[in-house]
């Protein structure tokens, strides 16, 4: 696998990384058997490096699990999503036991939105915590993650921050306009998440190419089987970038999917009322959503009409909605859903 150097840090990281959310049992993974074969197979492959949360659930846990004998061979990066300086200094006391290490390479501000800002940078915020731990050898370097492009780039002008990571395809193209540029300039690392937007970009061989027209160093891909890891690796070292052609065909190829579907990161999850939110909700509505009910397969359905009695467990309580990066309309297709299948 082929290595990149991840900015300032130094670290040389493979070019394709390991998501977490996959590796947790609760937000999409499978068994803690299944994910620590593709942990173990990623590992023999050449893939170095892993990103997770304490947020996702037993995420952590599992790559711990994999880091009793593997350790060596692993750079790691998690992140807290707290906001504080202690609440901070707990979520990493915990990664550092979940994940069974007494270092974390990489410590990252999850999730950052426009009015937390001013907290996490404050006195008593989040980075005062990520400062002191990086002063006392529990961390090595510090991060910042978001979904907000503007935020992410006036942040990285402050020099506080190693590494960025952002959601970047052929469909958001956002970061193009400053914030590639601005990383390249202050040699900040390039961490790229949803490099096929959640699975909804099907051409894995033209989403990976797309990259090696830009100056990022690695990507991260989310695979839940050894058949998911095995087939992405097949594209992972083309290291031809997409022709003005190619770049053509595929944004036409991906312009009927526009940019309001689900991406499948599951931070909506977990619902308090057990519903699969992405897959059961956002996905299927995706399938269907231009259709009548008299146009649709049996499976088609069939599907809708066993979904039902999970649409109906909804208490609409508008978590998911808050938690969505993209804002989608949970409650609202939920209702269309219903509407179409309930009769």
């Amino acid at each position: 696998m082929r290595k990149a150097r991840l900015g300032r840090t130094n670290l040389e990281v493979s070019r394709w990384a390991l998501g977490g959310i996959p590796l947790s049992t609760v937000m999409g993974g499978k068994d803690e058997e299944t994910i620590s074969r593709v942990m173990h197979t990623a590992l023999d492959y050449g893939i170095n490096f892993v990103d997770t949360s304490r947020v996702y659930m037993d995420s952590e846990a599992n790559i711990g699990e994999v880091m009793k004998t593997r350790r060596k061979e692993c750079i790691i990066a998690t992140k807290s999503h707290s906001r504080l300086y202690d609440e901070v200094m707990a979520d990493l006391e915990e990664s550092l036991t979940q994940l069974q290490t007494d270092k974390i390479e990489l410590y990252q501000i999850h999730e950052l939105y426009p009015d937390e800002a001013a907290t996490v940078m404050g006195k008593g915020g989040a980075l005062e915590a990520f400062q002191k731990a990086k002063d006392q050898g529990m961390i090595d370097y510090i991060g910042l993650t978001g979904h907000h492009v503007d935020l992410l780039a006036d942040l990285m002008k402050t020099d506080e921050f190693d590494t960025v990571m952002f959601p970047f395809n052929v469909i958001e193209r956002e970061p193009e306009k400053e914030l590639l540029n601005l990383a390249k300039k202050k040699d900040i690392g390039t961490i790229i998440m949803k490099p096929i937007a959640g699975g909804a970009i099907r051409n894995i061989e033209k989403a990976f190419r797309f990259f090696n027209g830009y100056p990022v160093d690695t990507i991260l891909n989310g695979v839940a089987t050894l058949e998911e890891l095995r087939g992405n690796l097949k594209c992972a070292e083309n290291s031809v970038p997409l022709s003005p052609e190619e770049l053509a065909d595929f944004e036409a190829e991906v312009a009927p999917l526009g940019k309001e579907f689900c991406r499948r990161c599951s931070y909506c999850m977990p619902c308090p009322n057990d519903i699969i939110i992405p897959v059961m909700v956002h996905v299927y509505w995706q399938q269907i959503k231009d259709c009548k009910l008299e146009d649709l397969s049996p499976e088609r359905k069939q599907t809708g009409q066993n979904l039902t009695i999970w649409w109906q467990a909804c208490s609409e309580c508008g978590e998911c909605e808050k938690k969505c990066p993209y804002d989608l309309p949970t409650i609202k297709r939920k209702n269309e859903l219903m509407k179409m299948f309930e009769g």
